[in-house]
């Protein structure tokens, strides 16, 4: 689930032609307390597998796996126009990330949000809800 929330929150900040540089997370157990944990980077990313990465890290160091989750949300703050990224990876290898990037939200618009999805958040047929098998956005 964090993988699809994460996903679908970079494809609209790509689609606004933003980058973002606070990432936030939101877990409400039920009784409803809600826990609100964010993490800063040192340069704006707009890249899925950036932003899944520190989402997945915030999870696993606050998460009480004692409790049901209620609510699990992601947002992105400190959102900038066109900024580049510096680059921590190789210069090669985050040029096939964006253009991986690119053909995957293409194949998205074209086909369906649900047409192509990190191997993490995906759910066999029988355990998605009726209404998330057919979304199309």
């Amino acid at each position: 689930m964090l993988s699809h929330l994460s996903q679908k929150t970079c494809k609209r900040l790509r689609e606004a032609g933003l980058a973002a540089r606070t990432l936030t997370l939101t877990i409400r157990y039920t009784g409803f307390d809600t826990y609100t944990r964010s993490k800063t980077l040192g340069e704006p990313t707009q890249l899925d597998a950036d932003i899944f990465a520190v989402f997945q890290k915030l999870f696993h160091e606050h998460r009480n796996p004692k409790r049901k989750i209620r609510l699990l949300g992601v947002s992105l703050g400190g959102l900038t126009h066109g900024a580049k990224q510096l680059d921590l990876l190789s210069a090669e290898r985050r040029a096939k990330l964006e253009k991986l990037t690119r053909a995957t939200d293409h194949l998205r618009d074209r086909f369906g949000f649900g047409s192509v999805q990190f191997g993490g958040s995906l759910r066999s047929e029988d355990s998605k809800p009726s209404d998330e098998r057919n979304e199309k956005e």
